[in-house]
């Protein structure tokens, strides 16, 4: 698998979709809070790409659980990403979704004069561990791309019992064939991978969820090193 690679600039034009996600907290009385910048470094086992790994941060909103907002790091593992209200708390993940590191808002360090939050480089050397392992397809069957989830316990469902779409682009499209690495903490299981392949041949840009697979549960000490799509 090719590792994806992110400049700063283009991390801040990622998601424009995320202001719709945004409310304001019901706290704030000023009708245009001022925003916040969020700025640091990840440092991951060696190796490229984000590997599962994310980074999620949470905001003020209006009303209800403040919305999550994803941002990207680069192969350095730099981030920096403005948003329009308080940062409540930082949250660095691996797969779907066990949780590595935790900032709440008592701990992220002071916003400075020009509303940038630095929290300095976060080590996760040590909780993390590499997997690698190849993607191909099954006697007979199709190659193509697929996208892959690692999970500890079961994936999640939706209200009528689905599984998770894997179609955002949370998660790459990998040729079957390829080797793909993951990043785990040292301690989870058990481990799962769903992979889906698309709906249609033809899906051009936007991937449409097609046929899923679930392999698992794996103890740590037998993760596989293969993978055969159906």
């Amino acid at each position: 698998m090719k590792p994806l690679a992110f400049s700063l600039f283009a991390m801040l034009l990622a998601f424009p979709f995320a202001d719709e996600c945004r409310g304001q907290s019901s706290s704030e009385t000023s009708e245009n809070p001022k925003p916040q910048t969020l700025i640091g470094q990840l440092r991951l086992p060696e190796g490229t790409g984000s590997r599962g790994v994310e980074i999620q941060v949470d905001v003020a909103a209006r009303k209800g659980e403040p919305p999550t907002i994803w941002v990207l790091f680069d192969e350095q593992g730099r981030f920096l990403h403005t948003f329009p209200r308080a940062v409540t708390r930082v949250k660095i993940t691996a797969g779907l979704c066990a949780e590595v590191h935790r900032i709440e808002a008592d701990k992220l360090p002071q916003a400075n004069q020009a509303g940038q939050i630095d929290v300095g480089v976060i080590d996760l050397r040590d909780e993390l561990v590499r997997h690698r392992m190849q993607l191909h397809a099954a006697k007979d069957k199709p190659g193509g791309d697929v996208k892959v989830a690692l999970c500890f316990g079961l994936p999640p469902v939706g209200p009528q019992g689905q599984r998770v779409s894997l179609g955002s682009r949370q998660f790459p499209a990998i040729p079957l064939g390829s080797e793909i690495e993951w990043l785990l903490p040292r301690e989870s299981e058990p481990v799962y991978f769903l992979i889906e392949r698309p709906a249609d041949a033809g899906r051009g840009r936007d991937w449409r969820t097609g046929a899923q697979q679930l392999f698992g549960p794996f103890p740590r000490s037998e993760l596989p090193v293969e993978l055969l799509m159906d």
